[in-house]
């Protein structure tokens, strides 16, 4: 059975370097991508392949533009992952699944690279500490979360509101799935209440609580605090484009908002995850 799991890390300022590297590549890689095939679109009405763009990129375009051999800095197989995701994009769009492939803007804090597997001792979990290739060994903020006697398939590492976290996919044992012994267990979601079950047990909305309400009081101001730089900035500077934070006093109050919106996250899924967790164990 695959599980995959999520936890923040606390990498050091060396492997954090190498963190924004391989997620600054691997991000321009999958745009110029996209922009290729972009041209190619409208031109032909086609798109290339990931395989024949990655040949291309790799024998033909970095070769002929030395000032571009950057890229190679970082697993090749982390820039052939983003140009891959980029080709499942265009295949989704072909297929009416989804929309035109977007580009990756660099002020999206929520971004991943993917760290592949090199040799057997990658990505070898211990309790309060991971391998990660290329990264070496990387503390768990979470100890015992991750079984240590897990296999690894695939893992990802991702910075989001100036945290790191690693995401992995792990082989792990079927585990026995337990026939349900209770009759059937009715459950609507609203607004008062969160959830009400047919049993009569009612959860409450977590938006109501003080907890939600005095973080959101604080995003709100920390967001006016933010529009007003922006504002300041762009009148210093009339030139600067649109949405474009280069003070780094604007960096900082951004990273604050981001911390914000994710505590706000963190409080509503730990609830949600506890509210399924209530349901299961009654085993309707």
């Amino acid at each position: 059975m695959k599980r995959a799991y999520k936890v923040e890390i606390n990498p050091t300022d060396k492997q954090k370097s190498k963190i924004h590297q391989t997620i600054g590549v691997s991000r321009f890689v999958y745009n110029f991508y996209i922009a290729h095939n972009k041209e190619i679109y409208h031109r032909e009405g086609k798109f290339v392949s990931g395989m024949d763009f990655s040949k291309w990129l790799n024998n033909e375009y970095i070769p002929k533009n030395q000032d571009m051999k950057w890229i190679k800095e970082v697993s090749s197989k982390a820039t052939k992952q983003a140009i891959m995701n980029g080709d499942k994009a265009f295949r989704d769009f072909f297929k009416k699944a989804k929309g035109f492939p977007k580009f990756k803007k660099k002020k999206n804090q929520d971004v991943k690279a993917y760290f592949p597997k090199n040799n057997k001792t990658d990505w070898t979990l211990e309790r309060h500490k991971v391998k990660i290739p290329t990264l070496g060994w990387v503390r768990l903020k979470e100890f015992g979360y991750i079984p240590v006697n897990s296999i690894v398939k695939s893992g990802t590492v991702s910075q989001k509101a100036d945290k790191y976290y690693v995401s992995i996919l792990v082989e792990e044992d079927d585990k026995k799935v337990y026939k349900s012994t209770n009759e059937g267990l009715g459950i609507d979601l609203g607004v008062k209440e969160f959830v009400v079950c047919s049993n009569g047990i009612k959860f409450k909305n977590i938006n109501k609580t003080s907890t939600v309400k005095k973080v959101e009081k604080k995003l709100k101001r920390e967001q006016r605090k933010l529009s007003r730089k922006y504002e300041s900035l762009k009148i210093r500077n009339k030139n600067l484009k649109e949405g474009r934070a280069t003070s780094q006093n604007i960096q900082k109050q951004l990273v604050k908002v981001q911390k914000l919106h994710q505590r706000l996250t963190n409080i509503r899924t730990d609830y949600i995850n506890k509210i399924v967790s209530s349901i299961i164990k009654q085993k309707p």
